[in-house]
């Protein structure tokens, strides 16, 4: 089935993740089938995976339009939102941040019709009647300094975009969401970052952007719809241990959502999300908190039941291989053991290799491997996970 970068079918509808190898001879892996509940990258006609599991968190949700207009709900003021006509929201494909800034931003860009555009003198055409709401998500653990100029650069590209396409000019609305560790230091207009001696001020850029700083905002100002509640409070206690005493209210939110909003889909994409980035809860006990949450409705297809039961059937597998060889009991337990270590960081490194970008090895190739081998390979690729987030 062939999709577009946004995850839909040439008719226009979206398509779950396990509704994309519909067709195909072979599925991929556990974990690469479950990953794919995250989004890809549409940059100059290719797909490209996201650089970071952050990345695909926030583009995930960020392209559903209920979770965009909750994020444009909750952080403009109510004079913005009388001049916006919400339900209008549309999608714009395309990417404005340079290759080699990925690593540091993502982004996602709406139009949405002017509510007001018939009041105005100028807006006889439909083309006059349009604004643009462009979310910048920076998710470093400390701001870039640039930042201002990075996000100015990226509106006006924005424009020239309309410009070649023979439209006009039309307000661009820009977000900047963080969840750094750090305070928020950098400048926030240009007027800061250039710091002009005052009689020269009035012929620079005017320009400033507000700021949704996860880390100083409550969550009960993060929105009320429930999926976008639940992506913002991962962004902002992932990397945190206390994500642990957190989890059981974020899946409660996640509970609310209505059926109509694919809650499987979302469960497997916040299992993914929190298996790549958060190194003190494990499978076991993700496992007992989505079941403590999801007791009947999604605990037989949860992201981590199907992942331990994978290592459960490689561990038993492993140990009657190994048992007959041996002949002994304790062959039999050790082997066991061992496969179910094996199945576990089997499925620890493709979602790191899927988080990464990187190509998925699949389960045979893995699980050749002595179980050292697998246990470096996984720290390999932790360490780059977490550089790529410093």
């Amino acid at each position: 089935m062939k999709l577009d970068a946004r995850g839909h079918d040439r008719n226009g509808q979206y398509r779950p993740a396990d509704q994309r190898f519909e067709g195909r001879s072979e599925r991929p892996c556990v974990a690469a089938r479950i990953a794919c509940a995250t989004t890809m990258w549409y940059v100059g006609g290719n797909m490209e995976q996201l650089p970071t599991p952050h990345n695909n968190l926030f583009h995930y949700a960020l392209t559903h339009a209920p979770n965009a207009r909750g994020l444009i709900e909750s952080q403009f003021p109510a004079g913005v939102l009388r001049a916006l006509d919400l339900d209008s929201l549309q999608l714009e494909k395309g990417s404005f941040v340079d290759p080699d800034l990925r690593e540091r931003y993502s982004d996602v860009l709406w139009s949405v019709r002017l509510a007001q555009a018939d009041h105005h003198p100028d807006a006889v055409k439909e083309r006059d009647q349009t604004a643009y709401v462009y979310f910048l998500f920076e998710h470093k653990s400390e701001p870039d300094r640039l930042t201002v100029l990075q996000l100015l650069t990226y509106i006006v590209r924005i424009w020239e975009r309309r410009v070649r396409e023979g439209l006009e000019l039309c307000p661009v609305l820009p977000l900047v969401i963080y969840h750094g560790a750090a305070d928020w230091t950098a400048a926030r207009s240009m007027g800061e970052l250039l710091q002009t001696p005052v009689p020269l001020a009035e012929y620079q850029v005017q320009f400033r952007f507000p700021l949704l700083d996860l880390g100083h905002r409550a969550d009960e100002e993060l929105g009320s719809e429930p999926i976008l509640q639940v992506v913002l409070r991962l962004l902002k206690y992932g990397r945190s241990p206390r994500l642990r005493s957190e989890l059981h209210e974020i899946l409660n939110f996640l509970r609310t959502a209505s059926p109509t909003n694919g809650v499987e889909n979302w469960l497997e994409v916040l299992g993914v999300y929190v298996m790549a980035v958060n190194e003190s809860i494990k499978l076991d006990e993700l496992n007992h908190i989505i079941k403590s949450v999801f007791p009947t409705q999604i605990e037989p297809n949860s992201l981590a039941a199907r992942l331990l039961q994978e290592g459960r059937e490689e561990g038993r597998e492993e140990g009657r291989e190994e048992g007959r060889e041996e002949g002994r009991e304790e062959g039999r337990e050790e082997g066991m053991e061992t496969g179910l270590k094996k199945g576990k960081l089997t499925a620890r490194i493709q979602m790191l290799q899927q988080s990464l970008g990187d190509e998925i090895t699949s389960d045979e190739e893995l699980q050749e491997r002595e179980l050292d081998e697998l246990q470096i390979l996984f720290e390999e690729l932790k360490d780059r996970r977490d550089k790529s987030e410093r």
